[in-house]
């Protein structure tokens, strides 16, 4: 690899823009040199904001005709299936939106593909880079392996709806339709699911899937949900070891603000973490320690102001560089998807007859 990391963006829609191009132009050492849009009059308009040399109307042309080492796809989870494989066939490292996909088998069948590869494929679970998460991991870890807190016990999440753009400007466009690709279809929802579940199944693999992860990446092992209500409002699972987990999803109708918190509570200590809305720039969350004992503190670090998503672009570019190993993996996010489905299956036995 060159002193430079070439990079092919493959989309420029809204979060292919305002939370990735606007992220990756800005890295040294980065050089963006390809987006492949089937928007063309919009692929120009963008490709002239970032000064992105060439454009391509999919990626197999762009693949084609450009020697890149990473691709960064931004498009609907929904298509993964389609484009994803044919970039890891081509060796590239690969990062996407999350969801991995839409279904287990299928992001199996991916984390495989990426793993015979041998490249990074970084699934963009961008909470994971929040400054604020990534203090509460590391003190968790810590008190995991010295056992000064005693045993974790319980760990909650709580994200109702909000205002997640929190106001940022719009991405360019011309207004133009993206064409009918040649072979692209949807990936179909689970099949064993209702028509009604199947809907709130893909609402939550596109919205909740964040803090199913996130709620893993704090545990540091997995987890199965055990108990979801009638309304959906809450899950309950349980981790490998017995810690008990909770996530609830009740909104209130949260308009012009975003409350997204966490709270990891051991024998004798408690982390709360408050995690920014996604498009929330120089905000790096905020974090609270307390510790219990004879000696009780309760310490609140100064969070470096960093955007979580541009702290996960520079991630990825060090990890296509081989300097890191990926905070996150293909089959990490398969368990995702995993938990996805044993909510979705309780939800649906509350409506069997």
């Amino acid at each position: 690899m060159s002193d430079r990391v070439r990079v092919g963006f493959v989309g420029a829609g809204y979060m292919g823009q305002k939370a990735h191009l606007d992220c990756f132009v800005t890295i040294p050492g980065c050089e963006v040199v390809a987006l492949a849009e089937g928007r063309q009059e919009t692929a120009k308009l963008v490709a002239r904001k970032y000064g992105i040399p060439s454009i391509y109307p999919d990626h197999r042309a762009m693949l084609e005709a450009e020697d890149l080492d990473a691709v960064v796809a931004i498009m609907g989870y929904h298509l993964h299936h389609w484009v994803v494989p044919d970039l890891l066939a081509a060796g590239k490292h690969v990062l996407t939106e999350k969801p991995m996909c839409i279904r287990t088998d299928t992001g199996r069948k991916l984390a495989e593909a990426a793993k015979s590869a041998g490249v990074v494929y970084y699934v963009g679970y961008m909470k994971r880079s929040t400054p604020a998460a990534r203090i509460a991991v590391q003190t968790i870890r810590e008190w995991l392996s010295g056992g000064s807190c005693g045993k974790m016990r319980y760990i909650r999440a709580s994200m109702p709806p909000g205002d997640w753009l929190y106001s940022i400007e719009g991405p360019v466009g011309a207004g133009d339709a993206p064409p009918a690709y040649e072979g692209c279809t949807a990936e179909e929802l689970p099949p064993w699911l209702d028509s009604h579940t199947q809907g709130i199944y893909n609402a939550f693999v596109n919205y909740y899937i964040h803090q199913v992860n996130l709620l893993r990446y704090l545990l540091g092992e997995d987890y199965e949900v055990t108990y979801v209500d009638p309304g959906n409002t809450m899950l309950a699972a349980v981790s490998a070891s017995g810690v008990t987990v909770t996530l609830e999803m009740q909104g209130y109708d949260l308009r012009n603000a975003w409350e997204e918190t966490y709270r990891v509570v051991f024998d004798s200590g408690k982390i709360e973490l408050s995690v920014p809305a996604p498009m929330a720039r120089q905000r790096g969350g905020d974090i609270s320690i307390f510790r219990g004992g004879d000696a009780q503190s309760v310490e609140s670090p100064v969070v470096p102001p960093h955007w979580a998503f541009l702290e996960q672009a520079r991630h990825f570019i060090r990890c296509v560089r081989g300097e890191e190993a990926p905070w996150g993996t293909p089959e990490d996010a398969v368990k995702d998807l995993e938990v996805a489905e044993g909510h979705a299956r309780l939800l649906a036995a509350h409506r069997a007859p």
